[in-house]
């Protein structure tokens, strides 16, 4: 397996003083008489008089970058005046558009802004930051974890500093994109676009340039040829590659169970192919979004938005009046006002901009107000939208089960005597929900158990098996006494026949409302012996208010050899959390 770091080599004069960057390019030092001239307000521009492949060009010469052909340390470019001047330069030589990049010396990099950039090609000395920000020197090949996104950050520092708190760019070359170009067929648009799950035109005929046209396409024919005719698209990659990427970040983000409680892997990745100048108008997600810019350029101009963590995404320049309508019903809710749901202006001074070239990756915080702005005649970039679930879902989750369980609940209303009969009922009710409430503060245990946060296992577990190769984790012995805890459920397996063993259903005590019903956050098939049975019958016969002694199972045994088989068993119950270890 090869490294994912791409080291600089000490001939390129590059240094590293611990734990800040104090990148030097060590240039030949200019004439007194040298002129180096500022950046152009809208074309990269030769600054320092140097040589491009045998011809001289002054400072002031406009250029075009080559992106796909440039790396960390060499610069393809061209003169805007002769193409025939063409050729490699090493990136101090170049400024690029005063638009695109902003100097350290321009716009200090300060530890409280809302928005950090770093460019390891352009930048002498990384932002020049002096806090101890445990960088790394070597740039990071994009892989599936967050290490390498975070990037020249740690990750701990990405996620205590940056996280749903501040915008975050770094800007390195296509040489960061290596292993995505296995991932994504050489980036390739019309391979992609026929491993592709779901694909969505966007239109460029819309009637309203300030409004959003979508279709949704059927078929990859269709999709290739939307996109042959000059329209984008943005689509799904396989859902191997989706699973790849995004288990990993939700993962490194410490989502842990709740990135699938939604039934989905904690969100989507994104590919949007953009076929010359697009833009997409000012709106905010309720993802958090991490994007890669592939080839071409795009402009992102973001600032925070009124809601930390929306429920809801908010479109206002969507054709769909109904969604519109809806989604500032919920930011209302969630205590936004009328006045703060408009988009900001352009010269709003909250507003950042920033200029993606292959190689860079953006963080934008879920909530954030954000436009886009394709640059040039062909973009492709891919996002990361990390949607898990949030504490709501969870508590709800557990809220759920204890409220199927009382019949008050399960009733439907009768609301036939009126309002004010109704909110009696109401009130009943709630008074009902806030012992419910209190009852399940002294079981956070048992409503969040250990096996909540292992893998789960799409494989029955074979308790026979798991006894001869595992140690107990748990201390149980015979003298140990266990107890039903009333939250989670053990069912017989539906189904399953076999002369020598059965099955077994244990669900943790939390379920999800789907549109199919209800779902159990996590479900554990366990396989035992066939002369387990009066084991789990006695099991399933204990109520929460009676206690069981190991020692009283053993008796039940057909053989006493049995009785560390019988231990893993108990010890997978606990911790589902369905009994309790005394």
């Amino acid at each position: 397996m090869t490294s994912n770091k791409r080291q600089r080599t000490e001939d390129d004069g590059s240094m590293f003083s611990g734990a800040r960057f104090s990148f030097s390019f060590q240039q030949e030092e200019a004439s007194k008489d040298e002129t180096i001239v500022k950046a152009h307000p809208s074309s990269a521009t030769i600054c320092v008089a140097c040589n491009i492949d045998g011809r001289d060009v002054v400072a002031g010469h406009l250029i075009t970058i080559d992106w796909a052909r440039s790396s960390w340390s060499q610069l393809h470019v061209t003169s805007a005046i002769d193409s025939d001047i063409s050729g490699f330069v090493h990136p101090q030589y170049v400024a690029l558009p005063l638009s695109a990049f902003y100097t350290t010396s321009a716009k200090p990099f300060s530890l409280d802004a809302p928005f950090w950039q770093f460019d390891y090609v352009f930048d002498r000395n990384f932002a020049g930051c002096t806090w101890p920000l445990h960088f790394s020197s070597a740039p990071l090949t994009i892989e599936p974890n967050l290490q390498s996104l975070a990037w020249p950050l740690n990750k701990s520092t990405f996620i205590q500093h940056v996280y749903n708190q501040r915008s975050f760019a770094v800007h390195g070359s296509q040489h960061r994109l290596e292993s995505l170009l296995q991932d994504l067929h050489q980036l390739d648009v019309e391979t992609l676009i026929l491993t592709a799950s779901r694909t969505v035109a966007w239109l460029a005929t819309a009637t309203e340039k300030k409004q959003m046209q979508y279709l949704e396409v059927t078929s990859p024919e269709m999709a290739r040829a939307i996109y042959k005719a000059g329209h984008s698209l943005y689509f799904n990659p396989s859902p191997e590659i989706q699973e790849k990427y995004l288990t990993a970040l939700c993962a490194d983000l410490g989502m842990d169970f709740t990135s699938t409680l939604d039934g989905g892997i904690g969100g989507d990745i994104e590919l949007f192919a953009v076929q010359g100048r697009h833009s997409t108008p000012w709106h905010l997600d309720a993802q958090q979004n991490i994007t890669i810019q592939l080839t071409g350029t795009k402009r992102w101009s973001f600032c925070k938005g009124p809601v930390d963590d929306p429920m809801t995404n908010l479109h206002l320049a969507s054709t769909n009046t109904t969604s519109v309508q809806d989604d500032l019903i919920t930011h209302s809710m969630c205590n936004a006002t009328t006045l703060n749901l408009q988009p900001p202006s352009d010269d709003d001074p909250r507003v950042s901009s920033v200029l993606l070239r292959p190689g860079s990756v953006l963080y934008v915080p879920a909530g954030y107000w954000h436009k886009v702005e394709a640059m040039d005649e062909g973009s492709l970039s891919m996002n990361f939208s990390i949607d898990g679930s949030r504490w709501i879902d969870v508590v709800w989750n557990r809220l759920l089960p204890q409220l199927m369980a009382q019949p008050e609940f399960r009733a439907r209303p009768d609301l036939r005597r009126g309002p004010k009969e109704a909110r009696e009922q109401l009130k009943a009710k709630l008074s009902q929900l806030k012992a419910t409430i209190e009852k399940l503060q002294d079981h956070v245990d048992e409503l969040m158990p250990k096996a909540l946060f292992q893998p789960a296992s799409s494989e029955p577990l074979v308790v026979e098996k798991l006894s001869a190769t595992t140690d107990l984790e748990l201390k149980i012995t015979n003298q140990s006494t266990i107890q039903h805890t009333g939250f989670a459920t053990l069912i017989p397996t539906p189904h399953f026949e076999s002369t020598s063993s059965i099955r077994f259903s244990v669900a943790t005590a939390a379920c999800g409302k789907f549109s199919e019903g209800f779902k159990a956050e996590r479900m554990t098939i366990l396989e035992l012996p066939k002369s387990f049975l009066p084991i789990v019958n006695i099991i399933l016969d204990t109520t929460t208010d009676s206690k069981l002694t190991l020692s009283e199972l053993e008796s039940a045994l057909p053989e006493p050899s049995m009785a560390n088989m019988l231990y893993h068993f108990i010890e997978l119950l606990v911790q589902h959390g369905y009994l309790k270890l005394h």
